[in-house]
């Protein structure tokens, strides 16, 4: 057998492997307002929601996966969510600022 008959299945492995880590990779924000109007919000939700350590609502892991669609260039479905939550928490929600 020649060395690139051994060899290929490796070449193959690499190129996939290659292909998939840059298919992983996280986008950078395409939009430094809509990233810092999904942080203002992430944080307000912090700062206003209570750790209740007997009652686990999810709330939590919501409020970060939100956040990282924003991080991913999701941000409709980012500020959705963290709105939502908020309102549903009975937090005020100002609009977002006009440049």
């Amino acid at each position: 057998m020649s060395a690139w008959h051994r060899l290929a299945p490796r070449f193959a492995a690499s190129a996939v492997a290659a292909a998939l880590a840059a298919a992983c990779a996280p986008t950078p924000p395409a939009s430094p307002e809509l990233m810092a109007r999904c942080t203002q919000l992430y944080m307000l939700w912090v700062r206003y929601e209570p750790i209740l350590t007997f009652i686990h609502t999810g709330d939590k892991a919501r409020s970060e996966l939100a956040l990282d669609d924003c991080r991913h260039g999701r941000y409709e479905a980012g500020l959705r969510a963290l709105e939502k939550m908020l309102r549903r928490g009975r937090i005020p929600v100002l609009p977002p600022t006009a440049k």
